[in-house]
């Protein structure tokens, strides 16, 4: 089945909307059931996502008529709706079909009329004319929002949104940052760090990066494209072993060519590391010695990033330096060494003295056993000065006489 350009999805979408399209035409709406409106929006489909399906699209947008049809005066409905329109005409991050976006700032304006209170008029307002590039209008519509609910999650994504489209990184990050830290719902957090982890690359900032696109993948652990710019920031910062088993995940997650390549790219890096001796996780190298006046040339970099400043060291040896982080002050040299104190004396053992050469120790006497045995009875003849048996007496046969 060919695949739908965005004019004919835009003719099926609008099939969808045809009920509730005479209250784009004039029809003044009535008030319904509010309660029963919002709990449409919230078990909706979210809308957040790189290039959503036109299937799912559609599928919210049918929610979102029926949240109007519940209660034509709530304008969350007719806000959902604009969001889905111009979805539709995707074409790249942060590009729209003309069309789609036309379709969508008709209906946004309409949920601001019928509902100035609610905030998802106003952002989705907002949304529109920045991607239509129209800012003087897109600033209008942050000034309303500003001036009803102040600087909250809504307006952090307006601004992050406003300024990013504008070119201004700096302002971008910072209140992109703003967004990430006040956002709750999850679908919304996860394409912010995307936009932004995708703006503290393109200015360099790759450990900041890494932390963004690690935050995304701990709430969507089947983010395929976040594993794999995590592991890539990881690879720029030294990380050989960590940016391996990253982007391992990546492709098990359906990586293609891309990541496999990457992948063996990797492995190449991480030899060599073996091959010279050194750890797969690198440390960034000590800064160079002072050699103006104790000032050490580098990069200095506060915590907030829009607050940080260069200093840079031209390589022909004299340094300029366009501004100081901190005045001059005389150096003031290092106290000097502490005095070596010795070791004590080792501690000597006091043992029992060695008896004296002449004593002779007698060994204790047996035990005495409890059987007494009795010394056997002399023989008759025998002495007790020798040791020798007694010999006995040889006696002479007696002669019998011979009878008569």
């Amino acid at each position: 089945m060919a695949e739908l350009n965005t004019e004919e999805r835009l003719a099926q979408a609008q099939q969808v909307l045809d009920p509730v399209v005479p209250y784009l035409m004039g029809e003044s709406p009535l008030p319904g059931d509010r309660p029963r409106a919002e709990a449409f929006l919230a078990n909706a489909p979210s809308l957040y996502g790189h290039q959503l399906p036109f299937e799912q699209i559609l599928a919210s947008m049918d929610i979102g008529v029926s949240a109007i049809q519940a209660d034509p005066c709530f304008g969350g409905g007719y806000a959902w709706v604009a969001g889905c329109l111009y979805r539709i005409g995707f074409e790249d991050t942060d590009i729209y079909h003309e069309e789609a976006l036309a379709n969508a700032l008709l209906w946004a304006r309409l949920a601001v009329k019928i509902d100035p209170a609610c905030r998802e008029c106003w952002e989705a307002l907002g949304e529109v004319y920045c991607f239509q590039r129209n800012f003087a209008e897109a600033e209008k519509a942050m000034g309303e929002v500003y001036r009803r609910w102040g600087d909250g999650d809504t307006y952090a994504r307006l601004a992050f949104l406003f300024f990013r489209l504008q070119g201004d990184q700096e302002q971008a990050i910072n209140w992109g940052a703003l967004a990430w830290q006040q956002e709750w719902d999850t679908a919304r957090l996860i394409q912010t760090l995307f936009a932004l982890g995708q703006l503290y690359r393109d200015s360099g900032r790759t450990r900041q990066a890494a932390n963004a696109y690690r935050v995304l993948c701990e709430h969507d652990h089947n983010s395929m494209w976040g594993h794999h710019f995590w592991a890539q920031c990881e690879f720029a910062e030294g990380n050989l072993q960590e940016a391996s088993e990253i982007n391992l995940k990546a492709i098990q997650l359906g990586g293609g060519h891309v990541m496999r390549e990457f992948q063996e790219t990797l492995k190449r890096a991480v030899g060599r590391a073996k091959l010279i001796g050194t750890k797969t996780r690198t440390v960034p190298p000590p800064p160079p010695a002072p050699t103006d006046g104790g000032a050490t040339p580098g990069t200095v970099q506060s915590g907030n990033s829009s607050a940080s400043r260069k200093i840079t060291t031209k390589p022909g040896g004299n340094s300029s330096v366009s501004k100081r982080a901190t005045p001059k002050s005389p150096v003031v040299p290092a106290p000097p060494p502490a005095a070596v104190v010795p070791a004590p004396p080792p501690i000597s053992r006091v043992g029992a003295p060695p008896p004296p050469a002449g004593k002779v120790v007698a060994a204790p006497p047996p035990a005495a056993s409890s059987k007494v045995q009795s010394t056997p009875p002399m023989r008759k003849g025998a002495t007790t000065d020798s040791e020798d048996p007694p010999v006995k007496k040889q006696t002479r046969p007696l002669m019998r006489k011979p009878p008569k």
